[in-house]
């Protein structure tokens, strides 16, 4: 009767060494995922300066890279008016995605931001500049990030 009463207690205490065991690899399990998964892009306005950099999600960052202004002087008859551009570049824990925006192409949906739009704020955009003289100032520019329609948050391996 003693040996039955060891085994059964036993196996009580082996079961409720198991659950621990179970309850406790969830918890790792569920923190693990959550170190996997990057918060959702929320909408949001931003000015950013040439070389500038923000995180717009954890393991998300947009540089404002670069511009070029080749548009054709203010007081100047050309032949061909020249463009406005600015680079960017998305950089995430899969690489880094490049993208221009500018008024001929205002909007993007880089593919890892997986449905959110980085668009820019055309009222914003400086005029031509003058012919004479003709300086690269630092340009800066205002961006409208939209969060996705269905949100999914960015996985990560």
């Amino acid at each position: 009767m003693a040996d039955d009463f060891a085994i059964m207690s036993s196996r009580n205490h082996l079961n409720v060494d198991m659950q621990n065991l179970t309850r406790t690899l969830c918890a790792a399990a569920m923190l693990a995922l959550a170190g996997c998964t990057a918060a959702p892009i929320h909408d949001a306005t931003y000015v950013l300066q040439p070389r500038q950099s923000l995180d717009l999600a954890r393991g998300v960052t947009l540089t404002y890279d670069s511009f070029s202004d080749s548009r054709c002087p203010a007081n100047v008859r050309c032949i061909w008016a020249g463009r406005l551009a600015f680079r960017f570049i998305l950089q995430d824990r899969d690489g880094s995605e490049e993208f221009t925006l500018g008024p001929d192409q205002p909007v993007a949906t880089p593919a890892a931001l997986h449905g959110a739009r980085v668009a820019l704020d055309l009222g914003n955009v400086p005029p031509a500049r003058a012919a004479s003289p003709r300086t690269l100032d630092p340009m800066p520019v205002t961006l409208h990030i939209s969060a996705p329609t269905n949100p999914q948050p960015l996985s990560r391996p």
